[in-house]
């Protein structure tokens, strides 16, 4: 029996091969699969590093931190004359504040301050405004504390003070100061005038 090998040939010749390619789908999901890698990869490589404290500045913050640590001392002009000195507050509770002129949530504070002045003066309680306006702006700076109304003593800051307490970089920040000299209590930015004045009627 012959078998009918053109038969067999011509069937052979009429497959077609498979395809064996990638569909267009699965290139689709693996372009995306690659964009999201490198996105992330992108993010990891801008991310800041975790910020290290120097030695002298962990030193800076243990000194100006609160808990009882000792006031640095400062001598400094005054706007009215003369200077002033920490000593010159010797037995008070001092709340000394780093402010600016041109600060608008220190100008918002300056009520309460002067209200808290009038409220605990009688109880030994001062309040001391050291600017940090820039040099050659002490005129501006007199003016505005006539301006304002302000009752309490300003004095003209610099960088040396701003330093000594712990490296004030944003304004308004606030020390508390209890009558043996130590920082008690450091805010910084706006805060509600009752919560000083529950802050100062523990320390009076």
């Amino acid at each position: 029996m012959k078998k009918d090998l053109s038969r067999n040939k011509k069937k052979k010749q009429g497959r077609k091969p498979e395809k064996t390619g990638i569909s267009p789908f699965a290139w689709v999901i693996t372009g995306f699969a690659v964009v999201i890698v490198g996105i992330i990869l992108i993010n990891k490589l801008n991310e800041p590093e975790p910020s290290v404290m120097t030695q002298a500045q962990q030193q800076a913050a243990a000194q100006t931190g609160g808990g009882g640590s000792s006031a640095p001392n400062f001598s400094l002009p005054s706007v009215d004359g003369g200077s002033k000195s920490l000593a010159d507050y010797s037995g008070k509770v001092v709340m000394l504040n780093f402010w600016a002129t041109w600060c608008g949530p220190c100008k918002r504070e300056i009520p309460d301050f002067i209200e808290l002045q009038n409220e605990y003066r009688d109880d030994g309680f001062e309040i001391v405004g050291v600017s940090l306006d820039q040099p050659g702006e002490e005129g501006a700076v007199a003016q505005f504390v006539q301006q304002y109304n302000i009752n309490y003593d300003v004095l003209h800051g610099d960088g040396q003070i701003a330093q000594a307490y712990g490296g004030v970089r944003s304004i308004p920040t606030t020390f508390l100061i209890d009558r043996e000299g130590n920082v008690v209590s450091s805010k910084v930015g706006l805060q509600p005038k009752s919560a000083w004045a529950e802050e100062i009627q523990k320390l009076l």
